[in-house]
């Protein structure tokens, strides 16, 4: 049975591939998908944002007067018509998820290179350039940043290209560190119990 969020992350795909479709065919992937970064980077800066575009609560008339307001002058037609639909049919609340599912396929699309980074503070600048320049070193594209800060990772990277994973966290290494110590002292406790049986 599916969940909730396997619905709404098919849902997101379904409407962020219907964008991508028509910005395509109007010449505007690569703007559109640069408005979907911005509304993405706004959900995640603007608490007040999110929360207008999750709660239930709020009529749908007053949604869509609220996102015209703010909208209507700073988005292209086609991500202002997507913002009015997702409000219309209910489903504001999968924003975000259309965000990142638009930018991937665009990636996709474009050639380059969709990569995931979990670090335990924002990265700056520096870090930043530095990594996608390790990505383009790596798989010859150009790499699109999808980044989550994670603060129990308590430091290091965690770094997804494809099908490999590049873990370099501290709490990756507390982990490997401590399934070594376990193992060692499984190994001397048996050892122990072997001498106690041998002795005996």
């Amino acid at each position: 049975m599916a969940s909730e969020f396997d619905i709404s992350q098919a849902a997101a795909a379904i409407y962020a591939e219907s964008l991508l479709q028509l910005a395509t065919e109007a010449g505007q992937a690569e703007s559109v998908g640069q408005e979907m970064e911005d509304l993405a980077a706004i959900w995640k800066a603007e608490p007040g944002f999110a929360a207008m575009m999750l709660s239930a609560a709020i009529d749908v008339d007053a949604r869509r007067d609220s996102l015209k307001r703010i909208f209507a002058d700073r988005l292209s037609p086609l991500t202002m018509k997507l913002l009015l639909v997702l409000n219309a049919h209910r489903r504001s609340s999968i924003l975000a998820a259309v965000c990142d599912s638009y930018r991937r396929k665009l990636a996709v699309q474009l050639g380059r290179q969709s990569v995931f980074v979990s670090t335990a503070v924002p990265l700056d600048d520096a870090r930043r350039e530095k990594l996608r320049a390790e990505i383009r070193r790596l798989t010859r594209r150009e790499p699109v940043l999808f980044e989550t800060v994670d603060p129990d990772l308590l430091g290091g990277m965690a770094v997804q290209v494809g099908d490999k994973l590049y873990d370099t966290t501290i709490r990756r290494r507390i982990r490997k560190i401590r399934s070594i110590l376990l193992a060692s002292t499984e190994q001397h406790l048996l050892a122990g119990g072997d001498r106690f049986v041998t002795e005996g």
